[in-house]
């Protein structure tokens, strides 16, 4: 198994060295932390340790091979051990290593295991015959993040199970961390009902939106959970997410009620508005059309429920790059969820042109959205340059791809973390979007030929 281990040593400020100051004992601080491998399967077995055996051995003559304590120490409820070892100095300085084992007490087995070394200093004489103290502080795996599941779901009668994975510090995870689940606000009880130590919920006799909320016996993590108790809708989707029209172009968008899962229900008299009729037009069925040059929101109301979307109408011939959050104009996420931006370029009002490269930044909100990685999709892979060296944005991108893709075409998938409650409109940039069809090159952008687009996200708790 592998195991890797930081050690802390010190007294007063001090690094790796105790001054020893007359012949009582005195005291060097020597605490272990493990860090775990995130691609290690034996971390798992990390709960499953009660107990800790403790080795101290001397350097002599540059090699550690004299054994001068060696002891066991319970392991708490906590995972943790604070213990002391008293040790004989034989001179100053003297370097001691540190051996730590984590047993499983039922079978002997060593579930990890680290070490690290002290050199201990005198300042009185040579040291010979004094006894040091050496408190061992090790601590054991925590969780700094739990994540409730299901967060968002339904519940039309019946029973649901909530369960907890916990995370460390790194994002590895923690087995066997205890946590407790309660209702958010106590008066939903007539809507569900929720067993504290199983976290098995089941519905009453009311209905409607209840928060669950679950938390570690150490008060170190929490998270919570929507459900939706009993039948009804929650929502309403516009279907497509987003439409770039050229001027005269039509596109029909249809709006349903969905329930807490995004299932489809049927009924309700859907209403249709355009916040920009210079831009874009729509009529009672959904039928949108292209007016003008611009972009365009178009708000679909039914049973108290409405969805928005965005509609940028061009000219003939012009093309369109969306940043848009899972593909729709505007997305609500709540706090720790991944929330996924791709970037589009669509080349469909030129159809005799394709793609063959594109420059292009990024920026957003940081203290609402954590930049993690960016995904490729089938055009080629982009060279990501996170704001550094010459890219004055959060994020810089650019690729070509000999294969010159037509149509509705997905370039990169930007992911992030839902940090913070509030609203992020991502912001994209194009200096060079190129259509490359031999023996024709031309930089549409250069040719003011790119209207940009990006959506929103609320991020909420």
């Amino acid at each position: 198994m592998r195991f890797r281990w930081l050690a802390a040593v010190g007294l007063g400020g001090l690094a790796a060295c105790a001054d020893l100051f007359g012949p009582r004992a005195h005291t060097v601080s020597l605490t272990i932390v493990p860090v775990f491998d995130a691609a290690d399967p034996y971390r798992a077995a990390a709960s499953t340790a009660d107990s800790l055996r403790i080795i101290v051995v001397r350097d002599s003559a540059g090699i550690f091979r004299d054994t001068v304590v060696r002891a066991t120490a319970a392991i708490d409820s906590t995972g943790s051990v604070n213990t002391t070892l008293t040790v004989p100095l034989l001179q100053s300085p003297t370097t001691f290593r540190i051996l730590l084992q984590a047993l499983r007490s039922s079978d002997g087995v060593i579930v990890f295991a680290g070490e690290a070394t002290v050199v201990v200093t005198s300042q009185s004489g040579s040291g010979q015959g004094q006894q040091v103290e050496i408190p061992i502080v090790y601590t054991g795996p925590r969780a700094k993040r739990i994540v409730i599941a299901p967060r968002d779901t339904a519940l039309v009668s019946g029973t649901i199970a909530y369960r907890v994975t916990a995370y460390d510090s790194l994002g590895n995870v923690v087995i066997g961390v205890e946590s407790r689940f309660f209702l958010v606000n106590p008066g939903d009880s007539t809507k569900l009902a929720v067993d504290r130590l199983t976290g098995v919920a089941s519905t009453g006799r009311d209905s409607g939106q209840v928060r669950v909320y679950a938390r570690t016996v150490d008060n170190a993590a929490y998270d919570t959970a929507r459900v939706f108790v009993g039948a009804g809708p929650v929502g309403l989707k516009i279907t497509p997410g987003f439409a770039g029209l050229a001027v005269g172009d039509t596109v029909t968008f249809s709006a349903t009620l969905v329930d807490a899962l995004g299932n489809p229900l049927p009924g309700g008299t859907v209403s249709w508005q355009s916040r920009a009729t210079s831009v874009a037009s729509v009529s009672g069925s959904g039928l949108v059309t292209g007016v003008a040059a611009g972009t365009a929101v178009v708000v679909a109301s039914a049973t108290g429920f409405s969805d928005s979307v965005l509609v940028r109408t061009v000219k003939a011939g012009d093309a369109m790059v969306w940043a848009l959050p899972a593909g729709r104009s505007f997305r609500t996420a709540r706090v720790g969820d991944t929330v996924t931006v791709e970037l589009t370029a669509d080349l469909r009002r030129t159809p005799t042109e394709k793609l063959g490269s594109y420059q292009a930044s990024l920026d957003w909100s940081a203290s609402v959205l954590q930049y993690l990685d960016v995904q490729s999709t089938s055009f080629a892979a982009p060279t990501v340059n996170p704001g550094t060296g010459t890219c004055t944005h959060q994020l810089c991108l650019a690729a070509a791809d000999p294969q010159n893709t037509a149509g509705l075409v997905v370039v990169a998938r930007v992911r992030f973390r839902a940090l913070a409650n509030g609203t992020a409109s991502p912001t994209i940039a194009v200096t060079e979007m190129s259509s490359n069809v031999p023996p024709t090159f031309t930089n549409l952008f250069a040719g003011n030929r790119v209207a940009v687009t990006g959506g929103t996200v609320t991020v909420r708790p």
